[in-house]
């Protein structure tokens, strides 16, 4: 190439460059969520895990529905798909599907091996603590139940998950001793911790997940101790929305996460991912120091 076509080129490319800068700059004004959007897309997948050193949550209190109207069934699958607050909802949601799609979320759950966040090294203070929403949602029992009724009365180990791998992500940290907290030695954990719940978010990460779930609910009964079925949330996706998972750091859905919470909703201590044997013996180390507080509460 002729140093004259070399200066040509050179020439034009400055000036298709100042050009989408422009272009850039005018779209910025016109639509500026969705050039903020683009910058999002744009970042590579999380690498590493975020460690927590500080409390986390709602600064107060936040019941994020009054009822629940949406459950899986047809009618409200199509009120869903075609109703005037689901397109609102749509909407919002859409700048955060486009940030988390499938492959980041699976990368970064590749990168963290699932550990989106990784735990404080004890207990946060109560009257430090920060807080987890209040929702109104559909359980085992075929109630519709709050969730802060549902913990009022004792400290709670909260699953949240929306994905196998997240259900299976929660599931080691129950696998205490050779036992099976969570389901076939549940007595022995009741026995222990007498001021304590386990407590299950099932969040579908679609309605027509959702639908199959509501399906499969006999199977999933037979999982779960009876009396722990109105204490198994089913929430629908869009009742938890984009910027409380953000503020929760479970915005990956590849992953499961666990919250010990007191009676007032306060997150105490979290933890995400599967359980290694530091993760595992840190949390139970909570959980007892946690129930001597509740104990020494109740004595007072």
């Amino acid at each position: 190439m002729s140093k004259v076509n070399r200066r040509l080129l050179s020439s034009a490319t400055k000036c298709l460059q100042k050009q989408s800068l422009q272009q850039l700059l005018h779209l910025q004004k016109l639509h500026p969520r969705f050039v903020d959007t683009i910058k999002e897309v744009s970042k590579p997948a999380q690498k590493e895990s975020r460690q927590i050193t500080r409390p986390f949550g709602l600064k107060e209190p936040v019941l994020l529905n009054h009822k629940l109207s949406d459950t899986y069934s047809l009618s409200s699958i199509a009120n869903e798909v075609f109703g005037a607050r689901a397109k609102e909802r749509r909407q919002k949601n859409l700048d955060y599907d486009l940030k988390h799609s499938l492959i980041f979320e699976a990368k970064s759950f590749e990168n963290t091996k699932g550990k989106i966040f990784s735990p404080p090294i004890s207990w946060f203070k109560q009257e430090k603590s920060l807080y987890f929403p209040d929702f109104v949602a559909q359980t085992l029992q075929g109630e519709k139940e709050s969730f802060y009724q549902a913990i009022s009365e004792k400290y709670s180990i909260v699953r949240l998950f929306s994905s196998v791998t997240g259900d299976q992500c929660t599931m080691t940290y129950f696998d205490r001793d050779g036992k099976d907290l969570y389901s076939k030695d549940y007595n022995s954990f009741v026995q222990e911790f007498p001021d304590f719940q386990i407590v299950d978010i099932n969040m579908p990460t679609s309605w027509i997940k959702g639908f199959v779930l509501n399906l499969s609910l006999r199977n999933l009964k037979k999982s779960i101790p009876v009396e722990r079925y109105d204490r198994y949330f089913i929430l629908p996706n869009h009742i938890l929305p984009p910027d409380i998972r953000e503020e929760l750091y479970c915005d990956n859905q590849c992953s499961g996460y666990i919250y010990i919470l007191d009676k007032n909703g306060k997150i105490r201590w979290a933890t995400s991912g599967y359980a290694t044997p530091e993760d595992s013996t840190l949390m139970w180390k909570v959980v007892r120091g946690l129930q001597k507080e509740a104990t020494a509460a109740r004595n007072a």
